[in-house]
């Protein structure tokens, strides 16, 4: 074997458990509404999805304990390896508020689509004794990093994503009417996360749903309008947003295009989202 593989591999296992014992952690918060009653009131279900949650975030349960309330309503607390789980029930309202927390280092936030499928269950609610159709559930969630990582080992907080904008102005916030995480990959270069969201102080999820219907009204003949926002983060910074992206882009590149009398190539340095090359292919060059 090659010793220099050896090294590093040792160098590696040095590092994550350096990072595991850190005086850190994450923290998630999830709330859902127009829950199944039914789901929500059964603790041997919700101990089924708690247990299928803990096994596909790939943790090491420990321990675990549900209460059922009468009349209505069930408490349970999953205690895993660096972390732990609880949730809570309000059958009669339609309503399941869960809490994660872990010291390791595997992000939380991929694990969403999993909390949705487990526990977004559709079906009927208590409080709505009519023939209407039960809305869709819906979902608010949080995160945020907990506890001190400057000081205790090789962190250096720009090297984050989650510990810069997109964690406290995307990830922290909790009254987001929608928030999508679309991509967060890496690159040899950088960190890229793109998320779609709603902002109830600015747009309206009402608004947005009626966009997509075909009922005649004034969203639904202009649902451009009414689309949710996309932000784009580099190495969790915010670079460019949907909603103003264009009338930025523009006025950065056409008055030196035209200003040019016959521009032939032209350099963009940086220039992630592709934005500033889609305005300059505007122009004959």
């Amino acid at each position: 074997t090659d010793p220099s593989s050896d090294d590093e591999e040792d160098d590696e296992e040095d590092l994550i458990d350096e990072v595991l014992h850190q005086p850190s952690g994450q923290h998630m918060l999830v709330d859902i509404k127009h829950v199944d009653a039914q789901f929500l009131n059964s603790e041997e279900r919700l101990v089924q999805a708690m247990l299928d949650l803990i096994e596909e975030s790939d943790v090491t349960l420990l321990s675990y304990h549900c209460h059922s309330f009468v009349p209505l309503g069930v408490s349970c607390v999953g205690v895993v390896l660096k972390s732990h789980v609880s949730i809570h029930t309000w059958p009669q309202e339609g309503v399941i508020i869960l809490d994660l927390f872990t010291c390791g280092a595997t992000p939380l936030v991929p694990i969403l689509p999993t909390i949705k499928k487990l526990f977004a269950v559709p079906g009927h609610n208590l409080l709505e004794e009519t023939n209407e159709e039960t809305p869709e559930p819906m979902m608010l969630w949080s995160h945020k990093l907990r506890g001190f990582r400057e000081g205790f080992g090789p962190y250096k907080r720009y090297e984050n994503p989650l510990d810069q904008e997109y964690g406290s102005d995307i990830l922290q916030m909790h009254d987001l009417d929608m928030k999508v995480p679309l991509v967060s990959e890496g690159t040899d270069f950088q960190h890229v996360d793109i998320v779609e969201l709603i902002d109830p102080r600015v747009r309206s999820l009402a608004s947005y749903e009626r966009s997509l219907s075909n009922d005649g009204s004034y969203e639904s003949l202009h649902p451009n309008l009414f689309r949710p926002d996309k932000v784009l983060f580099l190495d969790g910074v915010q670079q460019s947003t949907l909603y103003g992206e264009a009338e930025y882009h523009e006025a950065l590149v056409h008055p030196a295009m035209i200003t040019h009398p016959n521009p032939k190539r032209v350099a963009i340095i940086g220039g992630g989202e592709g934005a500033t090359l889609r305005e300059v292919l505007k122009h004959n060059t």
